[in-house]
C-alpha cells in the first residue's frame, strides 16, 4: 500500500496576516485531496512554547471545487479567528473569560496531566486549574458546552 503525505509546513505557501491591533502572523497554506474532497490547510509558522500554541485551520471542499475560492474561505476563516479575543487579564494577572464565552481548541487526551495545558484559547495555552479560576465567579450560572468540527 502507497501513502502520499503532504506538509503545509513543508509544501505550502506563506501567507502573512496582522490582526485588528496590529499583530502579525505568519502561515502556510497548501490544499491537497483527501477521500472526502480537497483539504485545504493553514498552519501557523509559530514556535510551540509552554504557553503559546500554533493555531491550525481547515476547510474540506468538494473535489470540483475550485480551489482559489477554497483557499479564500480559509484566509476568511484565519482572520475571524485571529480577531477574535476569548481572554483577558483579570485580577492578580489571572485570566477571565471576554464576554462571558471563550472558544479555542481541547489540546489533552484522557490521560492528560491536569496541571498540563488542555485547551488552546487565543493562542494561548490554558491548564485546568487557570481553567477552573476562570469559572469560580460563575458559580451559580447555567452554561452551555459546545463542541464544534474543527471544519466548521
Amino acid at each position: 500500500m502507497t501513502s502520499i503525505s503532504y506538509s503545509p509546513r513543508e509544501d505550502g505557501y506563506d501567507f502573512f496576516i496582522s490582526n485588528r491591533w496590529g499583530k502579525k502572523y505568519h502561515f502556510k497554506i497548501l490544499t491537497f485531496p483527501v477521500p472526502g474532497g480537497l483539504l485545504s490547510v493553514a498552519m501557523e509558522l509559530a514556535e510551540e512554547t509552554e504557553d503559546y500554541f500554533p493555531r491550525q485551520m481547515e476547510v474540506l471542499s468538494d473535489f470540483d471545487a475550485d480551489i482559489e475560492l477554497a483557499e479564500l474561505q480559509l484566509k476568511a476563516k484565519i482572520k475571524k479567528e485571529i480577531n477574535q479575543q476569548s481572554l483577558k487579564k483579570g485580577n492578580k494577572d489571572t485570566l477571565d473569560f471576554k464576554d462571558r464565552s471563550l472558544s479555542g481548541v481541547i489540546l489533552a487526551d484522557g490521560e492528560a496531566d491536569m496541571s498540563d495545558p488542555i485547551f488552546a484559547v487565543d493562542g494561548r495555552k490554558i491548564t485546568f486549574q487557570q481553567f477552573c479560576k476562570m469559572l469560580s465567579p460563575y458559580c451559580i450560572f447555567k452554561f452551555k458546552f459546545e463542541i464544534l468540527d474543527t471544519l466548521e
